[in-house]
């Protein structure tokens, strides 16, 4: 359901786009409005032609941009590429050993990256070489974060490590106790405010680490003890003095950082993907749905339904549009102010991550192991 536009909301959203409602047309629902966005392709390149035939190959590596406008991603036959993002050019090109299917994190100049191996490697980023690795003991599969000299992962077995950003040599690490109920494969992005560490856990829990020692600062349960899957590992978003963090099983909440108390509770289960933009949460939804909420009161705002039961995996904001990512199938475009259809587009079957932007210029990798960059002109 979609609610009307206040003019309390419609002028809160001019703030956050920079542009005046009188501009936003009326849009009849399920039109296909293509016109409104044009999304032309500038290069592709193969990152998985040395790949062995698969049956239903499924590229899950994530790009980055860095600063100056270079391009690091991975790929399942565990390469991590340097790519000029003008041209699609190469620049290095370095194999870690185990697939990568999370982001890297580019700090000065080394690349802090993990692997399904259960590796944490830390790669020269104007070289590409190897400085150190470290083993874990279940694949990474979440971006690590990086703050004050130290890093922060988190693996397949529920693990949250900090090491020390120029050795990896390990510092502390956390693990909770195994729920006696089935969950999802990975593990939460940790977020470092100041000198706190904050992680979500496979119980369903959101729990808050002092960042020099690993000492517990409090713990919230975000799961519902009713049922399955209540892992929190979709991103953690800071909003003030509050964070904005979701259980599979759950819904979305917003918890006070300081104390780890409830401040509101929005039950909406099955978020795959999430970014979040001035007080605007956009979700995809695995069951097909997609949304943008509210965070100072936790109401949804609007919500889309993917067309042909295409399951939404992961969704970007670009200017006035929404990117969502589908498993099988094209991209779909939305407008930003009220989640209407703006375009569909199909380069490839499918995509696991949504797009990456730097103004009109975007980049994403397909299923199929192809990375794109194109621009988009609206």
């Amino acid at each position: 359901m979609r609610h009307p536009v206040g003019a309390w909301l419609c002028a809160a959203l001019a703030l956050f786009l920079s542009v005046g409602c009188a501009t936003e047309a009326a849009i009849p629902a399920g039109s296909d409005r293509a016109s409104d966005i044009r999304i032309d392709v500038q290069w592709r390149l193969d990152l998985a032609s040395d790949r062995i035939w698969e049956l239903d190959p499924a590229e899950l590596g994530q790009p980055v941009l860095s600063p100056g406008g270079d391009l690091l991603v991975g790929t399942s036959r565990g390469w991590m590429y340097r790519i000029f993002a003008h041209s699609g050019e190469v620049v290095w090109a370095t194999n870690v050993g185990g697939a990568i299917d999370a982001e890297a994190n580019l700090v000065g100049r080394e690349v802090f990256v993990g692997s399904d191996d259960g590796v944490v490697v830390s790669l020269d980023w104007r070289t590409g070489e190897e400085q150190w690795r470290t083993e874990t003991r279940g694949s990474v599969e979440a971006r690590p974060t990086v703050s004050e000299g130290r890093a922060f992962v988190t693996d397949s077995e529920d693990i949250l490590y900090a090491l020390d950003a120029a050795t990896g040599e390990l510092l502390w690490d956390f693990q909770p106790a195994a729920p006696d109920f089935f969950t999802i494969k990975g593990g939460g992005q940790p977020l470092v405010v100041g000198e706190m560490v904050y992680c979500g856990f496979a119980d369903g829990t959101l729990r808050a680490f002092l960042a020099d020692s690993g000492d517990e600062a409090w713990v919230a349960d975000l799961g519902d003890e009713t049922e399955e899957f209540g892992d929190v590992d979709v991103p953690i978003f800071l909003d003030g003095d509050r964070l904005i963090a979701t259980s599979h099983a759950g819904g979305v909440y917003a918890i006070e950082r300081e104390t780890g108390a409830t401040l509101w509770h929005n039950d909406i289960r099955d978020v795959a993907g999430a970014e979040m933009h001035a007080h605007w949460y956009f979700g995809a939804v695995s069951t097909g749905a997609v949304f943008t909420l509210d965070t100072r009161d936790g109401e949804i705002y609007w919500e889309y339904e993917v067309p042909d039961d295409h399951l939404a995996v992961d969704i970007s904001v670009a200017g006035d549009f929404v990117a969502v990512a589908v498993s099988e199938g094209p991209m779909y475009w939305l407008h930003v102010r009220n989640g209407e259809p703006a375009a569909k587009w199909a380069p490839s079957n499918g995509f696991q991550n949504a797009p990456i932007f730097d103004d009109r210029f975007g980049y994403v990798m397909s299923r199929r192991g192809y990375l794109y960059g194109f621009s988009l002109a609206y």
